[in-house]
């Protein structure tokens, strides 16, 4: 059973840029899912790319209307797909989970999957969002990408694609359309109890150098909380300082 208005596509450059276009010609509904095969031009976060081979990745995207829903901040969205999906896959027994801010998904330290939402507004007012996500399934090699892994490499399973989609809708439709909005704080302490590398010094890298530092949690705004050497304490956004994998910068 699904909950989502599921469209399968063979090949296409971008499933995010696919329901893009439907929402700016009208012809966008709520829960629609665009799942594609082959996925040929995905993109990450500050705009990187993101690589999926074919038939060993699930790459996908899900439009979804807040009409009559008040977010009080974007950040609440990907909170909660980051949840949804880590929750699915801990019911996979994927181990060692984490979130790597803002939203990447881990597992035993390095990355399976990832996460770029797009949103729309209405004089300053969240109205819907695209929520693309992309999951590396049964590549065995990820050429110079060293921090990558994915659910056959670290579970031993050749995964189907099909049948992972089928669990992570079920988990995506409970926390996209069955989430109290208002409810922030119990949010926001599932999505800091998961994260990578929380309390633990790691490096970071800015604008103008690297540094470690410990991360203490996120922000509602999405801001990431830091302990310096220097003991203060500040908060970061995505556009200011990165988490980065390697811990033998300095």
């Amino acid at each position: 059973m699904t909950y989502f208005n599921l469209i399968k596509l063979n090949a296409i450059s971008s499933t995010n840029d696919y329901l893009k276009n439907k929402y700016k010609k009208g012809n966008v509904s709520d829960g629609d899912l665009v799942w594609t095969i082959n996925q040929t031009s995905g993109r990450g976060q500050r705009q990187n790319k993101w690589y999926s081979d074919f038939k060993d990745s699930l790459t996908f995207s899900v439009f979804r209307q807040f009409k009559d829903i008040e977010i009080s901040n974007p950040f609440l969205i990907s909170l909660i797909v980051s949840l949804g999906i880590h929750k699915a896959l801990t019911e996979l027994r994927i181990p060692n989970l984490n979130i790597k801010w803002p939203n990447d998904i881990l597992s035993e330290n390095k990355k399976i999957g990832g996460i770029l939402i797009e949103n729309f507004f209405t004089k300053g007012k969240l109205t819907a969002s695209v929520i693309g996500v992309g999951l590396n399934l049964n590549q065995l090699s990820f050429q110079n990408i060293p921090n990558a892994t994915s659910l056959r490499k670290v579970t031993g399973i050749i995964w189907d694609q099909q049948k992972l989609l089928d669990v992570l809708m079920q988990y995506l439709h409970r926390f996209l359309f069955q989430t109290n909005f208002q409810n922030l704080d119990n949010i926001l302490i599932q999505y800091n109890d998961k994260l990578w590398k929380k309390n633990k010094r790691v490096a970071f890298e800015s604008n103008s150098s690297n540094f470690m530092a410990i991360p203490k949690g996120v922000s509602i705004e999405g801001k990431l909380i830091i302990e310096t050497d220097e003991k203060q304490i500040l908060e970061k956004d995505t556009n200011q300082i990165r988490m980065l994998y390697n811990p033998n910068l300095l």
